[in-house]
């Protein structure tokens, strides 16, 4: 490398170069005897004024540097894909190993906290402190799902190792509409797309909507089109899961399906209560009606029958009539429960109405029947078009009175309204109707073992009945106090169906990346194994725990997000893991899409599972200076010297 060191200024070398070729030019024109001795003089004499040096550059060779960044997102784990990419990694860092003066860089790029796999971020930010000149080349191994995929190639070349055999497709499930709340009995809109990805949209698909479980709906809807189904609310939380049939050759089934949790909340819930004579018990219904702000309660105190002889005038007495017609005809439907305390029905209630009560249970209502001493008479509810839908009959001796304590039975122990309360020592009552079972289960008993508590299902509906009117001993405190209110409600909350009290149930949550499987059921036996299919279709089986009487239990790792089915005998539930990473699961299909236009190769590791490294870098042998040394190439003297004489030999030539 030749370098100046100019003895004057720049501007002065200048001034007096264009003198000189003036003066010499002026020379020639006048056919100056001397003129072309000038001009190697002249010339001479300005390189030594400019100070030529020729600089000797000691250098140190710098090695070549590969880079390879890896795909450590949630979508490289379907299938072998992993497998794949650390076969591949390991061929390439064996044969770096092996190339004289190549430095090899591992970069692992994680999916983003907000969705997607930026490789692209990684990338950049391993190649911050390397030199363009020794970067001899970058090999990203992936499945080419990434989110930050430039659009031109870098100066280096990208060679793309693409984990598949080719370009592949998958079926993606997508919600567009999954309400998180709904009213009770009234329907919500779900919205949901099927995509293709890697093959065109167009055809029908099957797709299935399920709730907790059980199907509800089921139809073949065309692929790339948003579709809507209404889905019926029901109380309590429930897991609505959407699945789509399997793409013919898609690489994985885990995007197929999607779930959300439906809350349903109820706007307002309407109960009639009904109490056959003015008791101490009407202040604990209304005190657990009234305190939640949900319930419209409707309630009437009988005070005198129809054929009831009393002292005064009717004029006098001055009772609202009872609205028979309207309750029990015009309004019966209206009501989600209904509960009879200590009713007579003799001389009060047309059989019709009674009907329209029978048949308003069975076809979804719900009736909570607390009896007294009537019962036992001819006027009881047992004898009259009532009794089909009440779960007991009277029994001798009739009504007992007497000292006895409630007790749980060993059904009732397993029964989730009567569960929590097995064990606990409770006040005694003093007044029970002895009654014959005919349909339900008893949950306590009393007197010489006798029925106290019954739950039953009618048709549709549901019915309780408690039978003894001393329930309100147990709000009275001090030794007397007992769960009347914390019974009640929930035998209230299994007539109106609340999910977490069913008798025989499998519910199924994930929670810190573990699958929690509960079954109740009141059978003393052992229910089965669960079996488990999870997001990707592979069955598991998983043996429950007892955990309480009639309670079972057990977990395990999930791993996958999606919809996990469990089903144990005749009963289905569904858990939804979601996605820490969704964006990563919209499509699974790998692809060189994103990846051809910034690569100058691609390679399917399906197809060449170990490349060689060598054709993949551009060798670049850069170098380091470590010291520098200057030449002149015009020794001053000399070259002064030989200046001087060219100048003299012109002036010479000129007298001449």
């Amino acid at each position: 490398m030749i370098s100046f060191a100019p003895l004057l200024p720049w501007p002065l070398l200048a001034a007096a170069g264009i003198a000189s070729l003036i003066a010499i030019i002026i020379a020639l024109a006048a056919r100056a005897r001397g003129a072309l001795w000038r001009i190697p003089g002249f010339a001479l004499l300005f390189l030594i004024l400019c100070g030529p040096s020729y600089v000797v550059q000691t250098r140190h060779g710098l090695p070549d540097i590969a880079v390879a960044v890896v795909d450590r997102s949630q979508s490289m784990a379907i299938g072998n894909r992993n497998a794949m990419a650390a076969l591949s990694l390991k061929k390439l860092q064996a044969d770096a190993a092996k190339i004289p003066n190549l430095e090899f860089r591992v970069v692992d790029a994680p999916p983003a906290a907000d969705g997607g796999t930026p490789l692209f971020s990684a990338l950049h930010d391993a190649l911050a402190d390397i030199p363009v000149a020794q970067l001899a080349g970058v090999i990203a191994i992936t499945d080419g799902e990434i989110s930050d995929a430039p659009k031109q190639r870098d100066p280096a070349p990208l060679t793309g190792l693409l984990t598949a055999q080719g370009e592949e497709r998958d079926r993606e499930l997508q919600l567009n509409a999954a309400p998180a709340y709904g009213l009770v009995g009234q329907s919500v809109q779900l919205g949901f797309t099927v995509v293709d990805h890697g093959g065109d949209d167009g055809g029908l698909v099957p797709v299935t909507v399920s709730v907790n479980g059980s199907e509800i709906w089921s139809q073949a809807v065309p692929a790339g089109v948003r579709t809507s189904v209404a889905v019926p609310v029901h109380a309590g939380a429930a897991i609505i899961s959407v699945a789509a049939a399997p793409l013919a050759g898609e690489i994985s089934q885990v995007n197929n399906q999607a779930a959300f949790t439906l809350n349903g909340v109820r706007k307002r819930l309407e109960v009639l209560l009904i109490s056959g004579d003015p008791n101490q018990g009407e202040r604990s219904w209304r005190v657990l009606l009234k305190s939640d702000p949900a319930v419209q309660l409707v309630h009437f105190t009988i005070l005198r029958t129809p054929g009831e002889i009393m002292d005064a005038l009717p004029s006098e007495l001055a009772l609202v009539p009872f609205p028979v017609q309207q309750l029990f005809d015009d309004d019966i439907g209206k009501f989600d429960l209904i509960i009879l305390d200590q009713f007579n029905a003799s001389g009060l209630l047309p059989p019709q109405y009674l009907t329209n009560i029978a048949n308003h249970i069975e076809q979804g209502g719900a009736l909570l029947v607390e009896v007294g001493p009537e019962f036992a008479t001819d006027g009881s509810l047992a004898y009259t078009p009532l009794a089909p839908v009440l779960p007991a009959v009277p029994g001798a001796p009739g009504t007992v009175t007497q000292a006895f304590t409630p007790g749980i039975t060993g059904l009732g122990a397993r029964h989730p309204v009567t569960a929590g309360f097995a064990g606990v020592k409770l006040a005694p009552w003093f007044r029970q109707e002895i009654a014959t079972p005919t349909a339900g289960d008893v949950l306590m008993q009393g007197v010489n073992n006798a029925p106290l508590l019954i739950l039953a299902k009618s048709g549709k509906g549901r019915v309780g009945m408690l039978l003894s009117d001393q329930f309100w001993l147990w709000t009275r405190g001090g030794a007397e106090a007992g769960p009347a209110l914390p019974l009640l409600r929930r035998c209230v909350h299994w007539l109106l169906n609340e999910p977490a009290l069913e008798a025989e149930a499998l519910t199924a949550t994930i929670e810190s990346g573990q699958l929690m499987v509960q079954r109740q059921t009141l059978s003393a036996n052992y229910p089965g194994d669960a079996t488990i299919t999870t997001p990707s279709g592979q069955q598991l089986s998983l043996k429950l725990q007892q955990k309480t009487a009639g309670i079972y239990a057990a977990s395990l790792p999930a791993g996958q997000p999606g919809v996990w089915r469990v089903v144990e005998g005749n009963l289905t539930t569904d858990a939804a893991e979601a996605a820490e990473n969704a964006q990563e699961y919209q499509d699974l299909a790998a692809t060189s899409q994103w990846l051809q236009p910034a690569a100058s190769n691609i390679v399917w590791l399906g197809k060449n599972p170990a490349p060689a490294l060598a054709p993949m870098l551009r060798r670049r042998y850069a170098s380091a200076v470590t010291g520098t040394r200057e030449v002149p190439l015009l020794p001053p003297l000399p070259a002064m010297l030989i200046a001087l004489a060219l100048l003299a030999a012109a002036w010479w030539r000129e007298r001449g």
